[in-house]
């Protein structure tokens, strides 16, 4: 079933209680975007609550982690694509469309409501997440731990997921929706990468496109 997906969202997490996200038209995140977007807040008190002011993860600017080539080509040999029946050819390119001000910096996957979420790679499970505007989202690390694999707007978690939990390549981990502000009309999964110097901070690292390392 062909999907018409002109602008692709973003997924900003916010604080720890999910709630409905009653501002949906203006800048959000994985969404059209209809207005110019709020003016960011540094993260200075609660990082989650500010995530939802600023980009999908976090960029350090104090010691950007960069990913080098090999590490790239590392990541690359084992990934699979994270929505089940969905072939690289099919994948489109929106990790640098722009987002008011901001780069999206992730691949939206359109796939009707239901269908299986994949994980990418091999890893753990760093933190099952409820964002206002993300929805369901699920944050993870390879197995190298120098990545951090963002899978967001599920309508479900797979059964038996808990922070902490080992992840094996092609595991269902939940299921394609339109949870948080996505169009509900548009079930997608917002897929996003990041190079990071520290996986426990989930929340934070370099943007890297997956798109390459997926159509390798």
């Amino acid at each position: 079933m062909a999907l018409v997906f002109g602008a692709a969202c973003r997924v900003l997490p916010d604080g720890e209680s999910p709630a409905v996200d009653s501002a949906a038209a203006r800048s959000d995140t994985q969404t059209i975007d209809l207005a110019a977007p709020p003016p960011q807040r540094p993260p200075t008190t609660d990082t989650l609550v500010a995530l939802d002011e600023g980009e999908t993860i976090l960029r350090d600017t104090t010691a950007p982690p960069v990913a080098r080539n090999d590490e790239l080509a590392a990541l690359a040999r084992t990934l699979t694509i994270p929505v089940a029946g969905v072939k690289a050819e099919e994948l489109l390119d929106t990790f640098n469309e722009m987002r008011g001000t901001r780069r999206h910096d992730a691949l939206d996957i359109p796939a009707q409501r239901g269908t299986p979420v994949l994980s990418a790679t091999s890893g753990r499970l760093q933190r099952l997440f409820t964002s206002e505007r993300g929805g369901l989202m699920i944050y993870a690390a390879d197995s190298t731990e120098r990545f951090v694999l963002l899978y967001a707007h599920l309508d479900r978690y797979a059964e038996g997921l808990s922070d902490g939990a080992a992840l094996q390549r092609g595991q269902v981990i939940g299921y394609v929706g339109t949870t948080g502000n996505a169009p509900p009309n548009l079930p997608h999964l917002h897929f996003a990468i990041a190079r990071s110097t520290d996986v426990s901070r989930w929340w934070e690292g370099t943007p890297v496109d997956p798109l390459p390392l997926l159509q390798r």
